[in-house]
């Protein structure tokens, strides 16, 4: 009944905001955004508005305006859907009520070796060097196997375009957060060559408590939490990326790149002065590009990522490595265009897994594990009209630990007219269980100790999932509704399973059902709208740590009078709603009949609704250089209490940028 509730109201709207736009002129341009060349959503070049599969891309323009030098905040201001919490103090993804194990983080189409809480490390993504985020929402296991149950966000690399690209960057603001970048290259004939390096920092700041953190009981007992401070860490950051690109012959081409990161955290306080984490990640890949046919292509590719993490102890300056993960990959991918009208793609991988760390040793020593997957897929686009494209989509793979697993895909579009595109259709999803998942076995030293274990034991997750979307494209309006519903089975928790013990079990069935209503407006040439609502709906509803209600807004307003030195002022923000999280503990109650009593008793925590909101100005200044300021948390909103679904803004922040492009 609430699918119902919700789509139906969805197709409604759509039908409604076409009648009311169809009168608009045909001849009217559509959104340059449409017309971008992706490529994640089929694992091959096409245009933004041909692609049969819902997708969403953020362009650099965008990630230019935001002026953020961190890809975690960008992406929470940037997508309704998408929000991020402090886990141990390491950022935590939620997409759509999907967390960071089911969402499958890609560079260039690269996996990303490395993981805290379940998530990537965002920081090592360089800001200045993305040319759009690719985002397919939703199950795509059928092309990218495990860990894509919730959707594949794929951060495309700038691309050198001209004989000589420079450009630097300069950022600093409150709690010393600093940002420098630097990018050049050159596009020659035989092909290109291009560098980019980053270094950001941030001190740590505290958040004080002003309001306990209230345990609502289920017999109506509350217990408050004392008050307290947390540190949110800081960090010291760099890291560089030199490419080359060589055409060897017309039809043949070679693209190699690598990167080297390197972080310094600081937990803050004593803490923080004494130890410090440090990680260290080193890539390579190589890509080679054969033009078989005029309508046929063949590339083959491999990738290896090493990530390390070490505790370093600042005042003896030592460092001992707790955590290795490794990972390789080779692939080939060929597609082809049969009959002028049809397109296939079929591919083949290799994947391998190390993972060294001391929690899979009980006592703290140190063990290596590791697992193989290998995989063969393919997708078909069958366009049985010019309006309609049918798209057929499948995949085996072969794990070492759980054998072997098919998953398929069946989605179609349909063009109802220049304007207005409809897409949907089903796709499965799976996710084998992590090397952690399988084989941790660690005791938690903190709130009184406990053991963490894995379980060898385990089913791997499978999921249906099914979607709908509306797109609408006009000249000044852009409008796009979508609605899906996944079905997850055999889901994996870390769940208690006596007093002292945790485990990786499989917990049963899970349904996430989620909606989004997107639109862009130009009101005039300088004035631009945009807003996103997004709601999510999990079952059972006890084990949701998503809020289900999320929007945000923003306008920019160019001062166009001013022609070439003209500046932008941009006002964006974000809303989350209220949730309740649940958990249990141990009561003991003392009667004077029966005497000591301790039984497990389940209790809710309630997080309040808030926003964020930012306020920024960029303008053009002579010689190429472009200046912004901005103000971050306009209404300097902070948290009551800090816990793990709690913001963790300073409050109001501010800061200044200075940029020089030769382009």
């Amino acid at each position: 009944m609430l699918k119902k509730l919700i789509i139906l109201p969805l197709i409604f709207l759509s039908n409604i905001l076409w009648s009311q736009t169809e009168n608009l002129s045909e001849k009217q341009e559509q959104y340059k955004d449409i017309e971008q060349v992706v490529v994640t959503a089929t694992r091959t070049e096409r245009k933004l508005k041909d692609v049969p599969v819902t997708a969403q891309v953020i362009t650099s323009e965008a990630i230019e305006k935001s002026k953020m030098a961190n890809f975690r905040d960008f992406m929470e201001q940037e997508l309704a859907g998408v929000e991020f919490t402090n886990n141990g103090g390491h950022a935590n993804i939620n997409m759509m009520g999907f967390g960071g194990k089911y969402v499958l983080f890609l560079i260039d189409g690269e996996r990303m070796a490395g993981e805290t809480f379940d998530n990537i490390d965002y920081n090592r993504i360089d800001m200045n060097n993305i040319e759009r985020v690719e985002i397919v929402k939703g199950a795509s296991s059928s092309l990218y196997g495990s860990n894509a149950i919730g959707g594949v966000i794929n951060i495309i690399t700038k691309k050198l375009k001209k004989p000589l690209q420079i450009s630097a960057s300069a950022l600093y603001g409150s709690n010393k957060d600093q940002n420098y970048n630097l990018t050049f290259g050159t596009k020659q004939k035989w092909g290109s060559a291009g560098f980019s390096a980053f270094y950001k920092s941030r001190d740590p700041y505290l958040l004080t408590d002003t309001e306990a953190l209230k345990q609502e009981y289920t017999h109506g007992n509350i217990v408050e939490q004392k008050l307290s401070s947390t540190y949110i860490a800081g960090y010291t950051d760099y890291g560089f990326s030199p490419n080359v690109s060589i055409k060897i012959t017309p039809k043949i081409q070679t693209e190699i790149n690598t990167g080297f990161y390197f972080q310094e955290r600081n937990t803050g306080g004593l803490d923080g002065f004494k130890v410090r984490d440090q990680f260290h990640n080193f890539r390579t890949g190589m890509k080679t590009s054969f033009q078989l046919r005029e309508n046929s292509n063949l590339v083959v590719s491999e990738s290896y990522d090493e990530y390390q993490k070490f505790d370093f102890y600042k005042l003896l300056n030592q460092k001992d490595k707790n955590y290795e993960n490794k990972i390789w990959r080779v692939g080939s991918i060929y597609d082809v265009q049969l009959f002028g009208k049809h397109s296939l793609v079929a591919g083949a991988e290799a994947f391998s897994e190390d993972l060294f760390t001391f929690m899979f040793v009980s006592d703290g020593s140190g063990a290596k594990r590791d697992a193989q997957n290998y995989s063969l897929f393919t997708q078909q686009e069958w366009k049985l009209a010019d309006a309609f494209t049918l798209v057929t989509g499948a995949r085996y793979d072969y794990h070492s630990q759980f054998k072997g697993h098919p998953t398929f895909r069946l989605s179609g579009m349909y063009k109802v007219n220049k304007n207005m595109t409809l897409r949907g259709g089903y796709s499965g999803g799976f996710r084998a269980p992590t090397l952690k998942e399988l084989y941790t076995d660690w005791f938690h030293p903190y709130g009184g100790g406990f053991q963490i274990i894995g379980n060898n034991n385990m089913k791997a997750e499978k999921s249906n999932n099914f979607n709908i979307s509306s797109d609408l494209n006009f000249k000044k309006l852009n409008i796009t509704l979508m609605a899906q519903y996944s079905k997850i089975q055999d889901k994996i928790n870390a769940n208690w399973v006596s007093s002292d013990t945790v485990q990786y079990i499989n917990v049963g069935k899970t349904d996430v059902f989620s909606s989004e209503v997107s639109l862009s407006y130009r009101l005039r040439k300088s004035l631009l709208l945009k807003g996103a609502y997004t709601y999510v709906y999990e079952n059972p509803q006890k084990r949701s740590i998503t809020r289900p209600h999320t929007a945000t807004v923003r306008a920019d307003y160019t001062l166009d009078f001013l022609k070439k030195y003209a500046p932008t002022i941009s006002f964006s923000g974000k809303y989350f709603s209220s949730m309740n999280t649940f958990g249990t503990a141990d009561i003991t109650d003392v009667d004077n009949t029966t005497g000591i009593d301790t039984h497990t008793e389940e209790y809710k925590i309630y997080y309040e609704p808030y926003s964020i909101w930012r306020l920024q100005l960029s303008a053009p200044l002579l010689f190429n250089f472009t200046a912004s300021a901005g103000i971050n948390n306009l209404f300097d909103y902070k948290t009551k209490f800090s816990s793990f679904y709690s913001s963790i803004s300073p409050g109001r922040t501010y800061y200044i940028g200075l940029k020089w492009d030769l382009n």
